[in-house]
């Protein structure tokens, strides 16, 4: 499991700098359009997706492979009777019924083109007919070549001290491997150091510094790519729309329909 979502889950939707206020907007309107009342989050992280649109009035369950995300979108969801979050993998989980709509968001979709197919195969057997599936993503045309093999260096302040992160990233057809080094200052509350020396730097109890090592790969994809992927398991893609991010570039947030044909696709594109 990546230290991202282990030990520095307590931190994840901080250090992702999303602009949820305007994407929780554009999700809800989706919604609402399609009537969903009941959805599901596949990849859910700390379950802000779920929170907010429980807030809303949906009936949302969000499932995700690490359990220390799970642990803290259950806290953090405490109160809302309408928010349920389980660890489970969206390529094999079998509710008992099926939902009105699906999120697959902040680069939660497969990188490998098979687990793709099994992907959207898994979440058509979710969504009742008509149901809405939400996926966002970053097409090749989006990659910003500069930043491309060159150090990125963020950071985030939090009450009891800093995290640093430094990034590089790789790109090999269509896939960016990254490699963060993220030093913690501090002692943060939720802060769980690494547990193995092959962490990277291991810990440094006696200064309160902890750094280690989170490999990540992503896929950017065209559109017309995971349009083909997606109608053969019965989708059809309706829209996309986009929105802005801090660096600058557009995510893409293709909308489909389980639509239940398989012979042709119609797609619209707005933004």
């Amino acid at each position: 499991m990546r230290p991202l979502y282990r030990e520095l889950a307590e931190f994840y939707e901080k250090i992702e700098e999303r602009d949820y206020e305007a994407e929780i907007s554009l999700i809800d309107k989706i919604l609402r359009r399609h009537r969903v009342k009941s959805l599901i989050d596949l990849g859910c992280g700390t379950g802000l997706h779920v929170r907010e649109l429980a807030r809303r009035g949906y009936n949302g369950l969000g499932i995700d492979i690490s359990p220390a995300m799970i642990r803290i979108a259950k806290r953090r969801a405490q109160g809302l009777k309408n928010a349920r979050f389980i660890t489970a993998d969206y390529y094999s989980y079998r509710p008992a019924s099926r939902f009105d709509g699906a999120l697959c968001l902040n680069w939660s979709i497969p990188v490998a083109l098979r687990d793709v197919d099994r992907f959207f195969s898994n979440v058509s057997r979710l969504l009742k007919e008509g149901g809405v599936l939400i996926i966002d993503y970053e097409k090749p045309g989006d990659i910003v070549w500069s930043d491309v093999g060159r150090p990125i260096i963020d950071s985030w302040s939090f009450k009891d001290g800093l995290i640093v992160r430094v990034s590089v990233g790789q790109i090999r057809r269509r896939v960016m491997r990254s490699r963060d080094v993220y030093i913690v200052f501090g002692r943060a509350k939720g802060f769980i150091p690494p547990r193995e020396k092959e962490r990277y730097l291991g810990r440094w109890r006696d200064v309160n510094v902890a750094a280690f090592l989170d490999i990540s790969h992503v896929r950017f994809y065209e559109p017309k790519e995971l349009e083909r992927i997606a109608h053969r398991h019965g989708f059809a893609s309706l829209k996309i729309l986009s929105l802005k991010t801090r660096r600058g570039y557009r995510r893409l947030y293709n909308i489909f329909i389980k639509s239940g044909k398989r012979d042709s696709v119609n797609t619209q594109r707005g933004v």
